[in-house]
C-alpha cells in the first residue's frame, strides 16, 4: 500500500491546538505567528516590560524585516540588541532598515560552530550582549543545531529555533548526518523533494532539554524557555519532564501565513506519524493505519488536534 502525500495547501478554519501557545499566534513581521507568542511569553515572564530593558540577538537576519522575530520587539518594546547576516546585499538592506534604531547593531558575517573567532559566543561578546539576554533567534537553515550546541557562555531566556518541519517529528536527524534510526523513512521514500536534510523536531527538543530549556510551542520554529523560568508561565500546559518524547504533541500540522491558518497533506502525515508513535511506541509505521489517520485528521476537525 502506498502513502498518500501531496503538496496541496488549504485553509484551516477549525479549532487549533489547546496544548500550546497557538491561540496567541500573530504575525507583525514574523513568518508563522511567532510575534504573538513571544509577546505573550515576555508578558508572562515580566521580561522587557519597561521601555529599553529588553535585549535580543537574531542571526540569519536577512534584511531585518522579512520574517523577522525581533523587529516587532524593537518597535513595540524598544528592545536593543544585535542582528547578524552573512549575505552582503541583505546585510546592506538590514543596515538601512535599522538606521533609525540606535540601540540595534547590525553585523555582517557567518556564525560558525567550529571556528572560535566566529562562533556564537564570540559574536555575542562582540555585540556586548548580556550573558542572560532575553531573546535569541536562530535561523540559518543549516548548522543551527551545532551553533546552539556549541554556545557555552550565554544563557538566553527565550530561544527561537528553526527546525525541518517536513521531517516527521519523531525522526532523529541532524544536518548532514542522515539517521538510520528508522527501518522505514516514509516521507523521503514517497516525496523526496519535499524533505530536506536538517535538524528534526525531536533532535531540537533533545538539544534544548540538554541545554536546560523547555519547548513551549512549535510554529515551524520551536520556542524554548529556560527551565528555571518555566514555572513563571501562567499557561504552560505540560508537566515538566526531561524526556523529549513527552513534548511530542507540541508538533502540529498547522502553519500560520499572514494571520490565517493553513495546513497541507505532508504536515498532516507527520502529525499522524506522531499519533502512531504515541499509541504504539513503534517507529515502523503501518501504512494503512497512517492513511486512515490522515483522513481522520482532515474529517474530524472539531478536535483541533
Amino acid at each position: 500500500m502506498s502513502l498518500n502525500i501531496s503538496d496541496h495547501t488549504f485553509r484551516w478554519l477549525f479549532p487549533i491546538p489547546t496544548n500550546t501557545y497557538h491561540k496567541y499566534c500573530r504575525n507583525v513581521y514574523s513568518q508563522n505567528g511567532e510575534d504573538g507568542i513571544i509577546d505573550q511569553l515576555l508578558t508572562e515572564l515580566n521580561i522587557g516590560c519597561s521601555e529599553g530593558e529588553g535585549t535580543f540577538c537574531e542571526f540569519g537576519a536577512s534584511d531585518g524585516v522579512s520574517s523577522s522575530n525581533v523587529l516587532h520587539l524593537v518597535k513595540s518594546r524598544k528592545f536593543t540588541g544585535m542582528l547578524i547576516e552573512a549575505d552582503e546585499a541583505r546585510y546592506r538592506k538590514c543596515v538601512e532598515n535599522y538606521k533609525s534604531y540606535s540601540g540595534v547593531q547590525v553585523f555582517q558575517g557567518f556564525v560558525l560552530y567550529d571556528n572560535a573567532a566566529n562562533n556564537l559566543d564570540s559574536w555575542l561578546a562582540r555585540g556586548n550582549m548580556k550573558q542572560d539576554l532575553d531573546v535569541l533567534s536562530i535561523d540559518i537553515d543549516c548548522d543551527d543545531y551545532y551553533v546552539w550546541e556549541n554556545m557555552k557562555n550565554y544563557n538566553p531566556k527565550i530561544v527561537i529555533f528553526e527546525v525541518n518541519s517536513y521531517r516527521d517529528p519523531i525522526f532523529d536527524e541532524l544536518p548532514r548526518q542522515p539517521s538510520n534510526a528508522y527501518n522505514i523513512d516514509l516521507l523521503r521514500q514517497q516525496n523526496p523533494s519535499r524533505v530536506a536534510q536538517g535538524c528534526s523536531f525531536i533532535s531540537a527538543v533533545k538539544l534544548g532539554l540538554n541545554k536546560g530549556y523547555v519547548p513551549v510551542s512549535f510554529t515551524g520554529n520551536i520556542i524554548f524557555v529556560r527551565r528555571d523560568l518555566v514555572e513563571n508561565l501562567h499557561e504552560f500546559p505540560y508537566k515538566l519532564s526531561s524526556h523529549p518524547y513527552d513534548y511530542i504533541t507540541l508538533y502540529t500540522h498547522l502553519s500560520m501565513w499572514g494571520n490565517e491558518w493553513y495546513s497541507n497533506n505532508g504536515l498532516m502525515v507527520n502529525t499522524a506519524i506522531r499519533d502512531y508513535y504515541l499509541s504504539t511506541n513503534r517507529a515502523f509505521i503501518d501504512i494503512e493505519w497512517l492513511n486512515n489517520r490522515v483522513k481522520d485528521i482532515g474529517s474530524n476537525r472539531n478536535t483541533g488536534s
